[in-house]
């Protein structure tokens, strides 16, 4: 049990002054002005210069799929050879002591999700992970987010490499459409082997009917029937259009992943309600369709109305320097406030897991970092970090 004094402490509505927050457990018992030491508590006394704040969240990286440190043979994240390889899950390639979870934790980032790459059309089911751990059993807390899709230069220049389609955004656009007729197909199959049917005197009587389950076509399903989102990796205009009109077309719930250009198109976006994961912002421009990056991006579509998280995209980008990716959008137009919020608790509510992570408030996980200044000074240190209100570093 710990009573945390003093300092600056981040809450969801923003930066407070002289706010109390009294862990017991690995629950935040409670928050307030203050506050009486409980018995038992052990006090933190924070110095008027340092700040507490929840644990980060990144809300689209590869943590524990490339593992750091080992080369080649560590890049879990991509099923070459395909252009639909929604058969896979990440989860099954998340390895639990990638080096890369110790940058995390120390870097005050709690949790994340963690995606198959975008070499294809269809790359595979998304997981939400903590970055703690001993086992995949023990970080996984949700194995079905969501299904990493992808449009753009990586799925044709990896068709162009193997002499597979696709070549072209055309064929991207067309191999995707393509795709979700045959699952729509069965899924009419799959419904219809399961009805019973009505036989001649009015008797109904169940009878079996011949259908071969198949796994890739099973996980989009889940996307086209409303059981979990289509995380679409899209960086142009263009191909944020076509993203929109597929999903829009096939009814299915989507979310732009990096967007690079979508602050070119804000009102566009907006007016749909969707949320836009923008990032990594700090990274060189290594291929044409992010010529239009813009650290403005963040702001701009805040602004607009759109719904927005960061992410590292790592190995892109350290899953340490989350934060500054948020330093990045205050540079670009945010307020201290909107950048916190789009590594807390925006994140969490998209990962659905706002109920335990994103903010410091009654009943949720213990899980935070102190600063040695302000989180979004890039000077500042990740002095001290509470996991599930045991103290971890």
């Amino acid at each position: 049990m710990y009573h945390f004094k003093g300092g600056t402490v981040y809450l969801e509505d923003g930066f407070k002054s002289n706010v109390d927050v009294i862990t017991k457990g690995g629950r935040i018992h409670s928050v307030g002005v203050n506050l009486t030491t409980p018995k038992d508590a052990k006090i933190v006394k924070l110095q008027r210069d340092q700040f507490l704040a929840p644990g980060l969240i990144d809300a689209h990286c590869h943590l524990g799929l490339f593992e750091d440190g080992v080369g080649v043979i560590g890049n879990q994240g991509n099923e070459y050879g395909d252009f639909n390889s929604a058969y896979v899950r990440a989860m099954d390639a998340v390895f639990p002591k990638d080096m890369a979870f110790e940058d995390a934790r120390r870097g005050g980032v709690i949790a994340v999700g963690a995606f198959p790459g975008s070499a294809n059309l269809f790359g595979g089911v998304c997981s939400v992970i903590k970055c703690y751990g001993e086992t995949l059993e023990e970080m996984l807390i949700d194995g079905y987010h969501g299904m990493k899709m992808a449009l753009g230069e990586n799925p044709f220049r990896v068709g162009q490499s193997l002499s597979k389609p696709p070549y072209t955004r055309m064929a991207n656009a067309g191999l995707i459409r393509k795709t979700l007729i045959e699952v729509q197909n069965y899924i009419e199959k799959r419904d219809n082997a399961k009805k019973t049917d009505t036989k001649p005197g009015g008797k109904k009587k169940a009878e079996k009917k011949q259908f071969d389950r198949e796994l890739g076509k099973e996980h989009i399903a889940m996307m086209l029937e409303g059981k979990y989102p289509s995380r679409w990796h899209v960086h142009r205009r263009d191909d944020i259009e076509t993203a929109i009109r597929i999903s829009e077309e096939f009814k299915f719930k989507l979310v732009l992943e990096h967007c690079t250009e979508g602050w070119l198109i804000p009102e566009f976006i907006a007016k749909r309600g969707l949320t836009a994961v923008i990032g990594p912002m700090d990274t060189a421009r290594v291929k044409y369709e992010l010529k239009n990056r813009d650290e403005r991006a963040p702001y701009v579509l805040n602004k607009a109305g759109v719904n927005v998280c960061l992410m590292t995209d790592h190995p892109v980008m350290p899953i340490h320097n989350l934060r500054l990716c948020g330093s990045m959008s205050v540079r670009g137009g945010c307020t201290d406030d909107e950048a916190m919020k789009m590594m807390t608790s925006n994140p969490a509510k998209l990962l659905n897991i706002d109920k335990d992570y994103g903010s410091i408030k009654k009943g949720k996980l213990a899980c935070m970092a102190i600063y040695s200044g302000h989180p979004l000074d890039m000077r500042s240190k990740v002095e001290h970090v509470w996991i599930e209100g045991e103290q971890y570093c």
